[in-house]
């Protein structure tokens, strides 16, 4: 029986590339990945959860003691007060509710491939799922906070507006500048563990620089352009705004968009060149 000699080698040399560092293709698959991100997230609110015995009345715990402190530091002995008449603890509250979530939001995903390495390491799936699922953990917390203060406007004499309804999308923009900082943070981490010690830090001074728990007219004028660099400023001030039915600055809260947008896509391209390394850096 004559003998089948083996088909000649292809005279070329197949290499399998990424895509471009900025691709749509990446955020399509972040899209067919969205189970798992859900999945991640919701694993990362029942640990934190599952042995606590207050459960998830901690996600109200620390918004409102941080409330009654800033109450008894800035409003009762430092006499600062809130603008158009709003209960200084409800003003309080609501810029703190939104400035949570982007601090956990940012705080959590910094940590997050680092918390999931043994994942990294194993299993093939979009490295962006995960500080995208540590944020998404952040923004259940915040729901639960938030319909807290929804409760509490009536009991402190205050009514409902329509313009409340913008609270979601804007909140939705403290997630996005959380998300923006947290790929930078999360990817750099793996590099210099030195970020889990210095963004807590960062975040801590951060606040101060928030209008959370004073109005921004406090601020010189001078000072306002150097102010309003950071997106959150007029984040909270439009949370704020829109939730007591006032004046929202979309001036400014556009340009805070424009910021995170930016930060987004630095933040994208620099975990993207990244991302082929973390295998190896967990």
């Amino acid at each position: 029986m004559p003998q089948v000699e083996n088909p000649p080698l292809p005279e070329f040399e197949l290499v399998i590339r990424p895509r471009s560092v900025v691709s749509l293709g990446d955020l399509a698959d972040v899209w067919r990945y969205r189970e798992l991100l859900w999945s991640l997230a919701m694993r990362d609110v029942s640990v934190r959860y599952k042995q606590a015995v207050l459960g998830v009345t901690w996600a109200l715990l620390q918004p409102v003691l941080q409330m009654f402190i800033f109450t008894i530091l800035f409003n009762r002995m430092a006499g600062i007060h809130a603008d158009a008449g709003i209960p200084y603890q409800l003003f309080c509250l609501s810029g703190l509710v939104v400035w949570t979530l982007f601090a956990n939001g940012l705080n959590h995903a910094s940590e997050s491939l680092v918390a999931n390495s043994n994942v990294i390491s194993k299993v093939y799936f979009p490295r962006l799922v995960i500080p995208l699922a540590a944020v998404v953990t952040a923004m259940v917390d915040f729901a639960v906070a938030f319909a807290m203060v929804l409760v509490l406007i009536p009991i402190f004499g205050e009514r409902y507006h329509l313009s409340a309804l913008l609270t979601l999308p804007i909140a939705m923009l403290s997630a996005l500048c959380a998300a923006s900082l947290g790929l930078w943070a999360s990817a750099i981490n793996l590099q210099f563990r030195d970020v889990r010690y210095a963004l807590p830090f960062f975040i801590q001074l951060l606040i101060f620089l928030t209008p959370v728990f004073y109005p921004a007219s406090l601020v010189p004028e001078r000072w306002r352009s150097l102010f309003h660099l950071n997106p959150m400023v007029a984040v909270v001030e439009s949370f704020r705004a829109a939730l007591f039915g006032q004046p929202i600055p979309f001036g400014q809260l556009g340009v805070a968009t424009l910021t995170i947008l930016a930060v987004a896509l630095g933040g994208f391209i620099y975990f993207r060149r990244m991302e082929h390394t973390f295998a190896d850096r967990v």
